[in-house]
């Protein structure tokens, strides 16, 4: 059973790049003239409140490049407004006064902290800083814990602690601790993309040597042997306008976080497209669920296919286990000797299709072998799939090199792991 997650959202200008497409901009049916920015606003929501399709800001802007990637110019107090005088629509920007309570003390901030982020920076905190997927060979040849000095197997914050397999002339001196997680697969090969790790906390370096000695100075959970150590990495913020890919892009939802089976608005999901499929921080997707295939009902007269159930023997290099869907046909065959179905045959149900001239009597004995061609895989001729439904949007904004975290922020119904990612 797919697990069901709900989904939502973005596209970009057509000249920045084709992929937007050249239709005419969808405004809401009564736009305001002109919007007052406020704390608390994201570049998402004030985007839904002129278009239909928030994606499409950048074309409403008529933003280059640059601007798309570096979006830290609207602030609380500036007022945004709808200008149409050239007969088609744009967004101008009026400044507001800033001002500022000083406290008696001193403090550093950028000034790019106070601009309005695109999402909601709560929802993705977590997973700009302290979550990470990484490839094997990073896993296995990051630092790893190896104890204590008093030999304890389980640690927290202000125990020291030593690693092993970091250069002892590094300059890394604050280290994130991570532990490997589940594998994320491509599921149409199976192959693995990289691995979910687990943050566990923080440590520093107290000497660096062939064995470094370390300090750890924060933990969310008990820190164990064979932990990984990762250089910590500076806070970090989301640096993109919403914008459609510049590439053509075709992925699935492989993996989501929360705690139920069915998500929420601004959960995160991985995807299965990252850096090297062209994925850009910023990049908005459309969620799509695959048709179904719906055969129409039909009278057992012209019925040809049957269920049946037999003994064969498991192929060699085949495994069964009755916990685990298996395909008869690619797992079994005829046995070649009774010694040879003693030790391997299994009795298994499958379909079977009436041998031309062959008839069948439900009443009365007969031996599948005589009558069925075994294990028959036909399509009804008047099978009817559906065309594909999209569901909703979702926002990229963390890229590794094979997945991505995109945040679910909209849909209109609910969506499955294994959905279709594609260009909005």
């Amino acid at each position: 059973m797919r697990k069901p997650i709900i989904i939502a959202v973005l596209s970009l200008s057509g000249f920045i790049s084709s992929l937007a497409g050249a239709d005419e901009i969808k405004l809401q049916d009564n736009p305001p003239q002109q919007y007052v920015v406020v704390k608390g606003d994201t570049l998402w929501g004030i985007s839904s409140r002129f278009l239909k399709d928030p994606w499409r800001w950048p074309e409403l802007w008529r933003m280059n490049r640059e601007q798309i990637r570096n979006p830290h110019w609207i602030y609380p107090g500036d007022k945004i407004v709808l200008d149409m005088t050239d007969g088609s629509p744009y967004l101008r920007l009026i400044h507001g006064e800033r001002t500022e309570k000083l406290s008696p003390h001193v403090r550093v901030e950028p000034i790019e902290s106070q601009a309005i982020p695109a999402i909601p920076s709560s929802a993705i905190g977590p997973f700009m800083t302290r979550a990470l997927i990484l490839d094997d060979d990073t896993l296995d040849s990051a630092p790893y814990i190896v104890g204590t000095e008093d030999d304890r197997s389980i640690m927290g914050p202000g125990d020291r602690i030593y690693a092993s397999g970091a250069a002892k002339d590094s300059d890394t001196r604050n280290w994130g601790i991570f532990r490997k997680g589940k594998a994320l697969l491509d599921p149409d090969t199976k192959e693995i993309l990289g691995h979910d790790t687990e943050y566990i906390g923080d440590a520093r370096t107290v000497q660096a040597d062939d064995v470094i000695t370390l300090e750890i100075t924060r933990s969310v959970q008990e820190v164990r042997r064979d932990d990984r150590l990762i250089p910590s990495t500076a806070s970090r913020s989301l640096q993109s306008v919403p914008h459609a890919p510049t590439k053509s892009i075709n992925g699935s939802i492989i993996s989501a976080y929360g705690p139920s089976t069915e998500a929420t608005r601004y959960q995160t999901v991985v995807i299965d497209r990252g850096r090297k499929d062209g994925l850009e921080e910023g990049d908005v997707l459309a969620v799509y669920r695959k048709g179904r295939a719906i055969q129409p009902p039909s009278g057992n007269s012209s019925r040809k296919a049957w269920r049946y159930v037999d003994r064969e023997c498991v192929k060699e290099g085949k495994s069964i286990h009755f916990d685990q869907f298996y395909d008869p046909k690619d797992t079994l065959e005829p046995c070649k000797s009774p010694e040879d179905a003693a030790a391997r045959s299994v009795i298994y149900t499958d379909i079977g299709c009436l041998k031309p001239g062959a008839k069948i009597s439900f009443d009365q004995y007969f031996n599948p072998k005589d009558v069925y061609t075994l294990h028959c895989r036909t399509e009804r001729p008047d099978t009817v799939t559906l065309p594909d439904s999209r569901t909703g949007l979702v926002f990229v904004y963390r890229v590794f090199d094979r997945t991505s975290y995109a945040m679910v922020m909209s849909s209109s119904r609910p969506v499955y792991l294994l959905d279709a990612v594609r260009n909005p």
